[in-house]
């Protein structure tokens, strides 16, 4: 899969940091008396408007099942250990578009943060993906979207940080590109600010 390819080479360290933030489908019996679904504005720990309707043409539906796991101070904590090595995989968020037919939306979804020796290359222009100056690179696709800050740490010095949402695309009237950006630069946007990433890591507010 090409975001798989493009993960390998962003992910160039050979041990190190691993992030998780994974919007996935919600665990638990998925009976729908049981539903306890949310606008798009209260998943993960609250979306800003902009982003909560990136997610909402995104995953083509405005109710959401979610779930949270770890904290941001686990986060920030994994990330200001200068002995950290090996990496460790961690769970943020879960979140399941409340939709009537599953096979009708796209898939489930995945964000993880990792930290990375340098930058990878730029993806040549005519890579039909969607650019916008939103931390050190970001890119969107179809069914992606990557996104590289830098987050000085006292102590530890500045590690760059690689964000990465994946789901399983479907064909769309609209092309979600820029939208994926959106969801995946207001995630990390809150992130890198618990994180305590001087001026956010670089990352705007949506």
């Amino acid at each position: 899969m090409r975001w798989q390819a493009r993960r390998r080479r962003g992910s160039v360290l050979a041990g190190g940091l691993v992030l998780g933030l994974t919007l996935a489908a919600c665990g638990g019996d998925k009976d729908d008396t049981d539903k306890k679904t949310v606008p798009a504005t209260e998943v993960c720990g609250g979306l800003s408007p902009k982003a909560a309707q990136a997610l909402e043409q995104v995953s083509e539906t405005k109710r959401f099942e979610y779930r949270s796991h770890t904290t941001a101070k686990t986060l920030k904590d994994l990330l200001h250990d200068p002995d950290r090595r090996g990496g460790s995989e961690l769970t943020e968020c879960v979140i399941e578009p409340d939709v009537a037919d599953p096979d009708e939306s796209p898939s489930e979804m995945t964000v993880m943060f990792e930290e990375v020796e340098k930058l990878p290359l730029p993806q040549p222009e005519e890579v039909a993906l969607a650019r916008l100056p939103v931390g050190l690179r970001a890119y969107g696709d179809t069914g992606s979207a990557e996104l590289w800050f830098a987050c000085e740490v006292p102590g530890v010095g500045k590690p760059i940080v690689y964000a990465h949402l994946v789901y399983g695309p479907r064909p769309r009237e609209k092309s979600p590109k820029e939208a994926n950006i959106r969801v995946l630069q207001d995630l990390s946007r809150r992130y890198a600010l618990a994180m305590g990433c001087p001026n956010a890591g670089g990352i705007p507010s949506v």
